[in-house]
């Protein structure tokens, strides 16, 4: 395949996802029951509408939670925003989002070899532990 096809492949795939993106997000802002518009509510009022465990993410600055409410029949939608650079986890036990990490240096890096960091995940939610080792690449 030429290289012409292969970028041509890539445009149509990712204006595929962009316009499956949009489509879920226009069904969002329309009640499913009603087909009444959804109002976005602000940040004091869709609090009442998320868990416990939504509340502190929101509070870490880990996501931002958009609920989008439907006056008519009272019903909701809740969507997940996440910045490309959290560090939030999914639980392996529970499926919580957001789990504590935290990493501690065993070998701090040189500029003859790498580091080693031990990483440490917690769930806030309910308590599931993992530990490991990360690498770190050599110091400039």
């Amino acid at each position: 395949m030429s290289v012409l096809a292969w970028v041509a492949l890539g445009v149509l795939a990712g204006g595929g996802a962009w316009f499956a993106r949009a489509r879920s997000l226009a069904a969002t802002r329309r009640c499913r029951k009603c087909r009444r518009p959804r109002a976005l509510l602000d940040e004091a009022s869709e609090d009442a509408h998320l868990d416990a465990s939504q509340r502190r993410q929101e509070a870490l600055g880990v996501v931002d939670y958009q609920v989008w409410w439907c006056a008519g029949c009272e019903d909701g939608v809740v969507l997940r925003r996440a910045p490309f650079s959290s560090r939030a986890v999914k639980c392996a036990e529970c499926g919580n989002r957001h789990v504590l990490e935290k990493a501690y240096p065993v070998v701090h890096a040189t500029r003859d070899r790498g580091g080693e960091l031990r990483v440490e995940l917690e769930c806030e939610r309910c308590g599931h532990a993992q530990r490991f080792s990360r690498y770190t690449p050599r110091a400039s």
